[in-house]
């Protein structure tokens, strides 16, 4: 579970963060920090040092957030969640980038600072690949990204049906569509949320679930090591920050718990397909065709069954926290 905070509660973490710059801020390599004890006391929490200089928690009741000193991951209630700068150690204390605490932490614990609920009931589910682009492939199961795309896809779409949404879809065959042309149908469906569904290829020791949201601006992507001037590029999805990163976190926390699949965690991109959209959108990766363990089960119904169950149900959780928001306004 995650903690429960009024809106009074997050204006005065709002208001304390503010004044961090006088009393607590660290600037490294151009971006501002805070010290993790300032985190907890803004988030209503406790912390405490777990290895001196290298790991400290802030933790309640209800959830944990665990910290490495230069790592650019924590550990929220057994998921992980990828920031934009590593954490730094000054003085015995854990140090936070400031904006990955409103990008990366705030929108997960504090949800009703992403803005008015949105709506949700029509989800766009884009089947990454298709026709000409196979995708990923597996030689060994003579297995295409494409096919297990379109079936998981196909099957999410099953599982929201019944659960009363409507479901509309990139493609529902095998069929080649520009990137850019995904999510411009998204739009023009009006669609309240976008899901990619994909699987990866990397080494073949390599296996795992990770989920991907729109890297906000001024961010650097999972797979950067620091910002550049392209990184201030504004993207229509960008008004959906909070919304991305909870929907995601959703994603992942459902889809690692359904599959026991290694967590590779909730990652930040800029994709083609999370840039223009104008509602929530994730994009997911359901595991490691080019890992033959991994592929062996993708290749089964039951398999991929499992996934499109736990992808709906994760919808289906984050849309209990907008109903939940809204009953408060």
């Amino acid at each position: 579970m995650l903690p429960h905070f009024s809106r009074r509660d997050f204006l005065l973490a709002l208001f304390g963060i503010a004044a961090a710059p006088n009393a607590f801020a660290l600037t490294v390599k151009g971006a501002e920090y805070i010290p993790v004890s300032k985190l907890a006391q803004l988030c209503g929490m406790r912390y405490k040092t777990n290895i001196a200089k290298k790991s400290q928690s802030v933790f309640s009741k209800t959830s944990r957030m665990t910290f490495e000193v230069n790592s650019r991951s924590m550990d929220l209630n057994g998921i992980t969640v990828w920031l934009g700068h590593p954490v730094v150690e000054y003085k015995g204390m854990l140090y936070i980038a400031k904006r990955d605490y409103f990008k990366s932490i705030i929108p997960i614990l504090f949800p009703q600072n992403n803005g008015a609920p949105k709506k949700l009931f029509h989800v766009f589910i884009d089947a990454g690949h298709g026709g000409k682009d196979r995708g990923a492939y597996n030689k060994t199961y003579r297995l295409s990204e494409k096919f297990l795309n379109l079936d998981i896809a196909m099957r999410v779409g099953r599982e929201l049906k019944k659960n009363g949404y409507k479901v509309s879809y990139a493609r529902t065959k095998d069929e080649f569509i520009d990137l850019d042309d995904r999510p411009k149908k998204a739009n023009a469906l009006r669609a309240d949320l976008m899901l990619s569904v994909h699987c990866n290829a990397a080494s073949p020791s390599i296996s795992g679930i990770e989920t991907f949201a729109l890297t906000p601006r001024w961010m650097p992507s999972t797979t950067s090591s620091r910002t550049s001037r392209s990184d201030a590029a504004a993207y229509a999805g960008h008004a959906n920050d909070g919304w991305n990163q909870l929907l995601a976190y959703y994603l992942q926390r459902s889809l690692r718990s359904a599959t026991g699949s290694p967590d590779r965690g909730v990652k930040r991109a800029r994709f083609a397909v999370l840039k223009s959209p104008k509602m929530p959108a994730a994009l997911v990766e359901c595991g490691f065709i080019s890992n033959n363990a991994e592929c062996r089960k993708l290749a089964t119904p039951a398999y991929r069954q499992k996934i499109a169950s736990a992808i709906a149900n994760a919808v289906m959780a984050y849309h209990g926290t907008l109903r939940r928001l809204s009953s408060r306004r």
